[in-house]
C-alpha cells in the first residue's frame, strides 16, 4: 500500500489515537489525582501543583523539540522508544515514596508523552483530511476523559494511587501495538524534509501565545477542581460524575464548533468561549453549591473545546505541514503546565478565589489577544490576493503544495 493511502487508512487513524490517549498521562485525571496525593500520600496541598507542573512542562518541551525534530528522524523508532518512556515512567511513579521522586517520575513520564504526541501531531498533518482527523482525535480525548475520570475514584478507592499508575502504563503498552502504523519518514507528496520550519511572524507568535493562554486559564482551575468540590461537601464518587459529567460536555462544545464551522467567523466563537469560561470560573469559586459546581465545570469544559478546533483550523491554514500545529501543542502544554505551578502559588492554604480569579484575568487577556490573531488571520487569508502566495517559507522546488494553499485561501473554499 502507498504510504499516502496507509496513513489515511482507519487503522493508522486507530493507533494515532491510541498513542494520544497514552501521551496524555495525568492531564485528564489532575483534580482527582491531586485529591489522592493529599488523602493517601499526605503531601500538602501545595505540592500538587508543582507535581503536575514537572509532567506538563516537560510534555511542553519534549513535544516543541521533537517537533522540530520530526522531518529528519525515523518517527516509528522515535514513538516506539517515547512509548517507552512513558511506561517506564509510570512504573516508577508506582514506587515513588516521597514528593521529590514522585514529581521526577512524573516529568520522565512528561518527556515520553510529549515525544509521542509530536508524532501524533505530524502524523496527523500527512493525513489527506486534516480538520477531520483532528476532530476524531479531539473526541477520543474526550470519550477517554470521560471514562477515566468516572472511573479513577473506584480504582482510588480499591487500588490506590498506584492502580491509577499501573493503567496508565497498560495504556502506554496497548498503544505500542499502532506503532506499525506510523510512516517512518515524511513522504514527499505530503511535506518533504526541505521544507522549513512555519515561520514566527506575529501571527504565528499571537496564536501560540493563546493556544497557551487557553490552557493556562482552565488547567489553574482544573487542578484544584476536585478540592472545590470537596470544600462544599460532596463525596469523591460524586465529583467523579460530575467532572466526568463535564468532560462530556466539552464533547458537545466540540461538536458545536464542527456544526457551526465559520459561520460565525472565527472572533466570535473566541468571545463566546472565553467570557462564558470567565463568567463560570467565578460562579464556581464564588457559588459555594452542588448545583453551581455541577453547572459550571460543565460550561468550563464546553467553552473550552468550543474554542479549541478553531485554533487548530487557524495553525492548520498559516501551516499546512503541521508543523506550526505541533508548536501550538507545545504551547499547550506550557499552559498546561503553568496553570497548577501558578494555581500554588496563590491557593495557600484553600483560597479557591484567588484560584478563580487568575484564571479570569487570564481569561481577559486571552479575549484581548484573540481579536488581535482574529484580525490578522483575516488579512491573510483575503482573498485579494491575485498570486496565492504560500503562507510558510517553501523550497522553490516543493511546488506540490502551492495549489493546496491556493485553493484553501480562494473565496470558494474559505475552509
Amino acid at each position: 500500500m502507498h504510504a499516502l493511502e496507509k496513513i489515511d487508512s482507519k487503522k493508522s487513524l486507530l493507533a494515532i489515537c491510541a498513542m494520544m490517549l497514552a501521551s496524555l498521562g495525568t492531564i485528564q485525571i489532575q483534580p482527582i489525582m491531586g485529591g489522592a496525593f493529599v488523602d493517601q500520600l499526605a503531601l500538602p496541598l501545595n505540592a500538587i501543583g508543582t507535581i503536575f507542573a514537572a509532567e506538563l512542562i516537560a510534555m511542553a518541551v519534549a513535544c516543541g523539540i521533537s517537533a522540530m525534530m520530526m522531518p529528519r528522524i525515523d518517527r516509528r523508532r522515535f514513538v516506539l522508544i517515547a512509548l517507552t518512556v512513558l511506561i517506564l515512567g509510570n512504573l516508577l511513579s508506582t514506587r515513588a515514596d516521597s514528593w521529590l521522586l514522585l514529581m521526577c517520575s512524573r516529568l520522565i513520564c512528561g518527556l515520553g508523552g510529549g515525544g509521542v504526541m509530536a508524532v501524533v501531531f505530524a502524523t496527523a498533518g500527512l493525513r489527506t483530511s486534516k480538520d477531520a482527523t483532528f476532530a476524531v482525535i479531539n473526541s477520543s480525548n474526550l470519550l477517554w476523559g470521560m471514562l477515566v475520570v468516572s472511573l479513577t475514584p473506584l480504582v482510588l478507592m480499591n487500588f490506590g494511587v498506584n492502580g491509577a499508575f499501573l493503567i496508565l502504563a497498560a495504556t502506554g503498552a496497548i498503544a505500542l501495538i499502532g506503532t506499525a502504523r506510523i510512516p517512518t519518514h515524511f513522504s514527499v507528496k505530503a511535506g518533504s524534509a526541505k521544507d522549513s520550519i512555519a515561520p514566527l511572524n506575529l501571527t504565528s507568535l499571537l496564536l501560540i501565545l493563546l493556544f497557551a493562554l487557553l490552557f493556562l486559564g482552565h488547567s489553574a482551575m482544573w487542578t484544584y477542581q476536585e478540592r472545590i468540590g470537596r470544600s462544599i461537601g460532596l463525596e469523591p464518587q460524586q465529583i467523579g460524575a460530575i467532572l466526568g459529567a463535564s468532560i462530556l460536555a466539552g464533547a458537545i462544545g466540540s461538536a458545536l464548533a464542527g456544526i457551526i464551522k465559520r459561520r460565525m467567523g472565527l472572533l466570535a466563537p473566541q468571545l463566546i468561549s472565553f467570557s462564558i469560561a470567565l463568567v463560570a470560573t467565578l460562579i464556581m469559586v464564588y457559588g459555594n453549591t452542588p448545583l453551581a459546581f455541577a453547572a459550571t465545570a460543565g460550561l468550563i469544559h464546553l467553552s473550552w473545546f468550543f474554542s479549541l478546533p478553531y485554533l487548530l483550523s487557524m495553525s492548520a491554514e498559516l501551516d499546512p505541514s503541521g508543523r506550526l500545529a505541533g508548536l501550538g501543542n507545545a504551547a499547550v502544554f506550557v499552559g498546561q503546565g503553568a496553570g497548577p505551578f501558578g494555581a500554588a502559588l496563590v491557593v495557600g492554604e484553600g483560597n479557591f478565589r484567588a484560584v478563580g480569579w487568575l484564571s479570569s484575568t487570564i481569561y481577559i487577556l486571552a479575549l484581548v489577544i484573540a481579536c488581535i490573531v482574529a484580525a490578522r488571520f483575516r488579512r491573510i487569508s483575503n482573498p485579494k490576493i491575485g498570486d496565492a502566495r504560500p503562507l510558510h517559507p517553501i523550497d522553490d522546488t516543493s511546488s506540490q503544495q502551492r495549489p493546496y494553499i491556493a485553493q484553501s485561501l480562494t473565496p470558494e473554499n474559505p475552509r
